[in-house]
């Protein structure tokens, strides 16, 4: 099995933001079998357990039990590149969380995102993989204030979510937690969550180019062709819920019984990708929607009974919510923008 790789973008600043934590950088790397020479190369990639010790052993070594957190908010997101920038130019924000979702792998394949929805909040939930939640608590906590720096570059400064949830065990101290988010917390939680007004989503994203947004999204589409494809598991139950979407929502004991799994084995396998059945589901219809457009033959009506859709109207909301656009806008620029991988 290939190991989960991290960008090396995610360290840029760590050498600086250990020494001002009064650490030694050198004995910090030395101490996770690295060298300065590894993690400062911006083109590289580290495995993102090593990553995660790294950031351990700062705040171990530092005496800083918040150093993840420290970190991340001295963190510029847009160091981390084209992923940042397709969110960053994403037409609302809706659209620019499902993007973060699609296109994370390209920066940390040892992460997953999920990126949800109800009537009155929208959940940013975020999980590290192959790892107990405790062990890698500075990186969730890097992680999570990133993540919540990138939509205050789209909200602005003093923007704040709903409520954070963290997987791991609380901390002795909350109080930079508190200090950072600004939002009520709650630890012990099944994933790392942001949660968020539902009417946030549908804001439009400020300054976004939409002349650049098609160009970096054709660019991070080629970058995960070229990637490995996804676990074989994975693919099959998307297979089986594409096959039996036509008939409304797949039920999660049908499609587990269809891929030859127990209800609770298929829950676990999807755990372990940090993918939930619903999102799985959404991300489905996407990619089957992208690939009818593609065919002129297939008229939207047609596409909306192909996706299970009782009413053409609520694809449009769907497709509008995925893409930012409608339908035949998508199909009138198709040349601009490339299928859904």
């Amino acid at each position: 099995m290939r190991t989960p790789m991290i960008s090396l973008n995610a360290a840029t600043g760590l050498i600086e933001a250990i020494s001002r934590a009064r650490g030694d950088p050198d004995q910090i790397l030395h101490a996770v079998g690295l060298d300065r020479s590894t993690v400062c190369d911006p083109q590289g990639f580290l495995p993102c357990a090593d990553f995660s010790r790294l950031l351990q052993e700062a705040a171990r070594r530092t005496s800083d039990d918040a150093f993840g957190l420290h970190f991340g908010e001295q963190f510029q997101p847009k160091s981390i590149g084209p992923l940042i920038y397709v969110v960053l130019n994403s037409p609302t924000m809706a659209v620019a969380f499902d993007n973060a979702v699609r296109y994370l792998k390209v920066h940390n394949e040892g992460a997953r995102v999920t990126f949800t929805y109800d009537a009155t909040s929208a959940y940013l939930r975020q999980s590290l993989l192959g790892a107990a939640a405790d062990e890698v608590r500075q990186q969730s906590e890097y992680s999570m204030v990133v993540a919540l720096n990138t939509l205050r570059l789209m909200a602005g400064s003093r923007w704040c979510p709903r409520e954070v949830q963290f997987a791991h065990r609380a901390p002795v101290h909350t109080a930079e937690h508190v200090r950072i988010f600004g939002a009520p917390l709650s630890f012990g939680s099944e994933t790392n969550t942001l949660v968020i007004d539902r009417a946030f989503i549908d804001r439009q994203v400020p300054a976004a180019d939409e002349r650049l947004y098609p160009i970096l999204r054709r660019y991070l589409d080629r970058v995960v062709k070229e990637m490995p494809r996804e676990d074989r598991t994975l693919s099959s139950i998307r297979q089986v819920i594409g096959d039996s979407i036509r008939e409304g929502d797949p039920k999660l004991d049908d499609v587990a019984r269809k891929v030859t799994m127990s209800t609770r084995t298929l829950q676990r396998r999807l755990k372990e990708q940090a993918v939930d059945f619903k999102g799985l589901v959404d991300d489905t219809r996407r990619r089957l929607s992208l690939n009818y457009l593609a065919d002129p033959a297939h008229t939207p009506a047609d596409i909306a009974y192909l996706l299970g859709y009782s009413e053409v109207s609520a694809f449009n909301r769907a497709f509008k919510r995925w893409t930012g656009t409608t339908p035949s806008s998508y199909r009138r620029r198709a040349p601009s923008l490339s299928p859904a991988g």
